[in-house]
């Protein structure tokens, strides 16, 4: 009896102890725990989260090295940022200008010219990052909606390495305009400074002259126009074909554009054409302009309404210069001149017609059938640049 009493006890004490103990060790819920909390010791938690903790670390760092492993390489992500289409539409554009300026095409093909137009060519390009640049370091939201694929929206390209290239890129260019004795031209000073004024209050806050289509078109018209063609004629005449004083002074950038009617005109259509870019350029963006109260012509008056307009307006460029040159064909009485005039008066008459052939089909309200008829507008852009020099 005595036993058994004794074993009665050891066994109630045991249980006793089990009920306290055993949840710590399984990890389970005390029955006597009435808001169902763990009995867990404190190192035992700390050591639980930590676990948890490495695992959130582990999965960071792996998705982090994912990403980085993904990224295109920064020469790939740098040529994205220059938006190349822009870049190679410069770089056709200037050596075109320099034949339309030259006296025979046999003066191009000298050692000073070139020289000439490489030391406009280079700033130029560098100007033209820094424009196109600064325009997607202030709308990195906007893109987020708009250009997802651009390198800062897509989160390829850092802030600070973006601002690093932009400023580089514009020191750069605006001391090659004042730094050589003989190629540092008024005209190419015109051409880089007034690009740089205007590009930096298109984009950059408080001007953000982006936000006014009138002004957004005054800039794209001034620079397209006027700084690009009639400075970097000036340019050529000054630096390349000028010889003495009196040739240098008369190839001031406003004598150009007043008195050589190839400088006029080729100023007036690329001043045209770029209005044309710069608005279909908005037509796919309407949604992020809209968001973030851009008051572009498309927000304004709908996409499909200027879309129609600037198919239009450059069909009907195209066949204003096409009738034009055809007509200065039969005025000149030497061959080769009326030859070569009348056959760009003929492509310029093929051009207006692809505007509208490839227009077909499109949807105003389709960015991505939009873009794509945009690049093409593009492509004509280049051939029209091409065929400048022959309309001499």
């Amino acid at each position: 009896p005595i036993h058994k009493s004794s074993g009665a006890r050891n066994d109630i004490q045991f249980a006793t102890k089990w009920k306290s103990v055993g949840p710590r060790l399984w990890n389970t819920p005390s029955r006597d725990a009435a808001d169902a909390t763990y009995h867990r010791p404190a190192t035992e938690m700390s050591v639980g989260k930590s676990f948890a903790s490495d695992d959130i670390d582990i999965n960071e760092n792996a998705l982090s090295s994912e990403k980085s492993s993904s990224s295109p390489p920064f020469p790939i992500v740098l040529w994205r940022f220059t938006r190349p289409h822009t870049l190679i539409g410069s770089a056709i554009a200037i050596p075109s200008i320099f034949l339309l300026a030259a006296p025979t095409y046999a003066s191009f093909c000298t050692s000073r010219t070139l020289a000439s137009l490489l030391y406009a060519v280079v700033p130029s390009l560098l100007m033209n990052i820094y424009i196109t640049g600064l325009n997607q370091i202030t709308d990195v939201e906007i893109d987020k909606i708009n250009k997802p694929e651009l390198p800062m929206a897509k989160g390829d390209l850092k802030y600070s390495t973006a601002t690093a290239v932009v400023l580089a890129c514009l020191a750069i260019s605006l001391a090659m305009s004042v730094a050589h004795p003989v190629f540092s031209t008024m005209g190419l000073q015109v051409a880089l400074w007034g690009s740089f004024l205007l590009g930096t209050l298109y984009s950059l806050p408080p001007f953000r002259m982006k936000r006014h289509p009138f002004l957004a078109a005054f800039c794209i018209v001034a620079v397209r126009g006027t700084i690009i063609n009639a400075g970097f004629y000036s340019h050529a005449l000054s630096s390349a074909y000028s010889s003495g004083a009196s040739a240098i002074s008369s190839a001031g950038v406003l004598s150009c554009l007043l008195n050589d009617w190839k400088c006029g005109l080729s100023s007036l259509f690329f001043g045209v054409f770029g209005i044309v870019i710069a608005l279909m350029k908005d037509v796919p963006d309407a949604d992020g302009d809209r968001k973030f109260n851009i008051r572009s012509f498309t927000v304004r008056l709908g996409q499909k309404r200027v879309f129609s307009t600037m198919k239009g307006l450059l069909t009907g460029l195209f066949g204003v210069y096409g009738v034009g040159l055809m007509r200065w064909s039969t005025m000149t009485p030497m061959t080769s001149v009326a030859v070569r005039r009348g056959l760009v008066g003929l492509c310029c008459w093929a051009a207006g017609w692809t505007v509208n052939r490839e227009s077909r089909g499109v949807n105003a309200e389709d960015s991505g059938e939009v873009y794509n008829y945009y690049m093409y507008l593009w492509k004509l852009f280049y051939l029209s640049y091409l065929a400048l020099p022959f309309v001499k």
